[in-house]
């Protein structure tokens, strides 16, 4: 198995589908995503600009357009840049169903929109050196079955046939991968500068220091071993594994097998096993790794994984009447994962989803 599929198995992500949003001119709506909540939406129909913080400039979009904002955050969509905007929780509070309608009678756009959730908080290697934006106009070249999902999309959210609201989520649980997908074909194909862990799986050197880890997660490796199997000096390896990854080697070697660990809880695999695959010697040596950096034992944290399979997922983080407690994994200012507690509840019941590039 490559690395790139290997880490892709082990993203669990819920998505949550919104469905159909209709603004007409003049409009704007500022909408918000918490830690690990991933936003996305088509424009089905007509123009806007969309502005997210933290970019320079505002960014034009069409009739076919396919954004996905990996890391969360908050923007501005309006159909023109002197529009004022209004958060999305206060047009929601006025709008009981779908499609949610805002603006003043003008020129129509629409919109296909919601988010997902990475449990975890997206601490996954491949989540993080995302950019902020990935955007797909109608004529990109990356993915064909990508627009081809966000048609199937489109007209199921249409449709209001029976079940058309099933097969829509379905829908929306495929786009997650083909959006992933057509960003690392993109990059293959024009050359654009990934980040953090995909640059580092693209260097001769590091990316195949970090097939070998994943290939055996269970091998007792070292500094040495690694840079000597790759033939460099050790110094060398580290400060450029260092500089690419974003951590040292045995770090990553840790948090590797930590993630193996609740992926491989989170499938009720025993807590012996789990052991033996990821290289501890007994499951007391595992069990005080794990809590060591989660926070909690082994079997607490799939007791809690799983009360937490059935919460709601809200995007933008409000609350309603059947919210419950989502379990996630956050990352403490020091680095090291621990366990936090996030609240949240959606329109739409959020589903558990293994994913893979294969």
């Amino acid at each position: 198995m490559d690395v790139l599929t290997d880490v892709m198995q082990t993203v669990r992500v819920r998505s949550n589908l919104y469905g159909r949003a209709e603004f007409t001119a003049p409009w704007g709506i500022r909408v918000t995503h918490g830690p690990g909540r991933a936003g996305f939406f088509v424009i089905s129909r007509g123009s806007c600009w969309l502005e997210v913080d933290g970019t320079e400039n505002p960014v034009p979009l069409a009739g076919g357009d396919f954004i996905f904002l990996p890391q969360g955050g908050a923007y501005n969509l309006r159909d023109a840049m002197n529009s004022r905007v209004t958060p999305i929780e206060q047009i929601r509070e006025k709008c009981d169903g779908t499609p949610l309608h805002f603006g003043g009678g003008g020129a129509l756009t629409s919109a296909i929109w919601g988010c997902f959730e990475f449990e975890g908080g997206g601490s996954n290697p491949l989540i993080e050196s995302l950019p902020p934006m990935i955007h797909l106009t109608a004529e990109s070249e990356p993915s064909q079955w990508l627009h081809s999902t966000l048609q199937f999309v489109t007209s199921e959210i249409a449709s209001g046939q029976p079940g058309a609201e099933t097969v829509a989520n379905r829908l929306t649980d495929i786009l997650f991968v083909h959006a992933i997908r057509a960003h690392i074909s993109g990059c293959a194909a024009h050359g654009c500068r990934s980040n953090g862990w995909l640059r580092a799986l693209a260097d001769p050197k590091i990316g195949q220091s970090l097939r070998l880890i994943h290939e055996a997660p269970n091998k007792e490796w070292t500094v040495d071993s690694l840079a000597s199997a790759v033939a460099m000096s050790r110094s060398a390896f580290a400060a450029q594994f260092s500089a690419l990854v974003g951590e040292s080697p045995l770090r990553y070697v840790t948090a590797w097998r930590m993630k193996k660990a609740t992926h491989m809880l989170l499938r009720g695999e025993p807590i012996g096993a789990i052991a033996q695959a990821i290289g501890y010697e007994n499951d007391a040596a595992f069990g005080k790794a794990f809590k060591r950096h989660l926070g909690v034992a082994p079997g607490e944290y799939r007791r809690q994984s799983r009360e937490a399979a059935e919460a709601g997922v809200d995007c933008m983080g409000s609350e309603e009447a059947s919210s419950e407690t989502v379990q996630g994994q956050v990352v403490a200012p020091g680095g090291e994962p621990t366990l936090g507690l996030r609240a949240g509840a959606g329109r739409t019941r959020g589903r558990e989803l293994r994913v893979g590039l294969g």
